[in-house]
């Protein structure tokens, strides 16, 4: 028991050190496009404040996340909370059985 342990340890190691090798690469990929043209980055789909609001994030979070919500991308970023109802169920009086159990919410 103790051995499937250790290669767990081993496993999120490895996966630990993955991430962060791989956040290290794209900071520092994505740092070159400060020296890139305005219009250099309009081709690319991307804005200045884009690129300075990625590398504003700590070191050890992948800027390329800042760009899935980025509004120059044409998608906008509408949080809410996990468990919340999208919209009002839309609730009508039904009248089946009115005379012997009352009015009904379907």
């Amino acid at each position: 028991m103790t051995h499937t342990a250790t290669n767990t340890f081993f496993a999120l190691f490895g996966q630990m050190a993955a991430r962060a090798w791989r956040v290290f690469n794209n900071r520092r990929q994505f740092a070159e496009l400060k020296h890139w043209s305005d219009d250099q980055l309009k081709d690319i789909g991307l804005t200045r404040s884009d690129v300075r609001r990625a590398l504003a994030l700590p070191f050890y979070s992948d800027p390329t996340s800042v760009l899935t919500g980025s509004a120059s991308l044409g998608t906008s970023m509408n949080l809410s909370a996990a468990n919340a109802q999208a919209k009002s169920p839309d609730l009508k009086i039904v009248d089946a059985c009115q005379d012997k159990c009352g009015p009904l919410a379907a």
